[in-house]
């Protein structure tokens, strides 16, 4: 991707990836464990997503590794583990485990009380990786444009 390999990215973020796997597993491992919603929902997938996005902004210029289009790139692989223990989360709801990732309030905005786990799914799997990668692109850019100087 962009005269980059995967790996390449993988490498340059992997903090970031191992953080937000491991935030995300986290929540899900102490939610089927019977702990409630409104402690777990402190350990935040999204929170270190922002990290992230906000850590490429400014690190990708200064370290060599690239511009803006390789900051697509990187949030897109972050979209992809974020949305991936969700869907995780989802899959375990539906076959008995209920857990956080599956509860309506935290179904998204255009969520209704008749939103199947599937729908849900089906939304990180597409939407979440696709606009959300969009939407975390634009904000590393303009971190990028802001405080992202070359060396």
């Amino acid at each position: 991707m962009f005269g980059k390999s995967f790996a390449e990215y993988v490498r340059f973020q992997s903090p970031v990836l191992i953080a937000m796997a491991i935030v995300g597993l986290l929540r899900l491992i102490l939610s089927i464990a019977g702990l409630p919603d409104t402690m777990v929902r402190f350990l935040s997938v999204s929170a270190v997503g922002f990290a992230g996005i906000v850590y490429y902004g400014v690190r990708v210029r200064p370290s060599g590794f690239g511009s803006y289009r390789h900051l697509l790139a990187l949030v897109f692989i972050q979209g992809l583990v974020a949305n991936g223990v969700a869907v995780i989360g989802i899959g375990l709801a539906v076959m008995g485990l209920p857990n956080i990732y599956d509860v309506p309030e935290f179904r998204g905005p255009f969520a209704t009380p008749e939103t199947t786990p599937l729908q849900h799914a089906l939304a990180h799997m597409f939407v979440g990786t696709t606009v959300g990668a969009l939407v975390g692109w634009g904000m590393s850019s303009i971190v990028m444009a802001i405080f992202g100087r070359s060396k």
